[in-house]
């Protein structure tokens, strides 16, 4: 209820002596007063409106018992109102990065034309190469080489739309070395996982679900600063939308014939969460040696 109550005075004051009512609220015009009456509407309580002569003035009441509540809602919202102004210097939108999405499409291209059953089998990743005889390198130079066409083409097309929305949220080159860092960690953890079994794979698309990790890694932080359920949709979406993508082509359908690597997809979207967290811990300086909020 949202009520002046102009011809009730009698029975609001007396509500107001009696402690029925409470003060939440005093305000210089009636656009502010309705709008965080509407505060309260929306918390589904009902309030009270009265005008004093004197200024005027706006007072805002409500039922004791949902003081607090409606203070803290009130705060929220005010901050909720402020960050649009602050998101230009807080949270700077960084270029897409797409000149280094082109370079990687061509590297990839490049090498998957230039690759031979030899070349794939020293460079691929491997649980005995790398821990076995110590060629760590394998763990980067794997995330190069293809099985197929289809294969270089699901992580070029549908990968690259992840890596341009980590360039995007984290810059161009901390966003890109902390894809290839997070599909390197993927490998290593992957191998360590099957060590001393053997086990070989290829294929960038641990790096496509590290880029998807570094998204959901940075939004989770972003969502627990800000204590509000406003922000979960920035840790969902990219959640869900790593779910669906796993789903599709990152679980093999389900068969157990399947070459496909799930346990490197998966790990390399923990090594993504991970290193999210840590960037989005630390941003980058500002131009004016401050600190910008990711």
């Amino acid at each position: 209820m949202l009520s002046s109550l102009p011809g009730s005075m009698i029975d609001f004051d007396q509500a107001i002596e009696e402690g029925k009512l409470t003060l939440v609220g005093e305000f210089e015009g009636q656009t502010e007063v309705n709008e965080y009456a509407l505060v309260i509407l929306a918390m589904n309580l009902d309030c009270w409106l009265s005008m004093e002569a004197e200024g005027p003035r706006f007072l805002l009441y409500a039922e004791p018992a949902f003081k607090v509540a409606i203070v803290e809602e009130f705060r929220l919202y005010e901050e909720e109102q402020m960050q649009p102004s602050q998101r230009a210097s807080e949270t700077p939108l960084h270029q897409s990065g797409v000149e280094l999405l082109l370079l990687w499409t061509v590297l990839l291209m490049v090498a998957f034309m230039a690759q031979t059953e030899s070349m794939v089998a020293k460079y691929c990743n491997s649980s005995e190469g790398v821990f076995g005889s110590g060629e760590w390198y394998r763990c980067f130079t794997a995330l190069f080489l293809h099985a197929d066409v289809g294969h270089l083409l699901g992580n070029v097309l549908i990968g690259g739309i992840f890596c341009v929305f980590v360039a995007r949220t984290f810059g161009p080159v901390r966003g890109w070395i902390s894809i290839l860092a997070s599909g390197t960690l993927g490998n290593l953890m992957t191998s360590w996982l099957h060590f001393p079994e053997g086990f070989k794979s290829l294929g960038a698309s641990t790096a496509t679900f590290g880029a998807l990790g570094l998204l959901v890694g940075g939004s989770a932080l972003l969502a627990y600063r800000s204590r509000s359920a406003r922000k979960i949709g920035g840790f969902a979406l990219p959640f869900i939308a790593g779910a669906i993508l796993l789903g599709w082509f990152g679980s093999g359908g389900g068969d157990a014939a399947s070459k496909v690597d799930v346990l490197a997809h998966v790990m390399g979207f923990c090594a993504g969460a991970l290193i999210g967290l840590v960037l989005a811990r630390n941003p980058p300086a500002s131009k004016d040696g401050g600190r910008v909020s990711v």
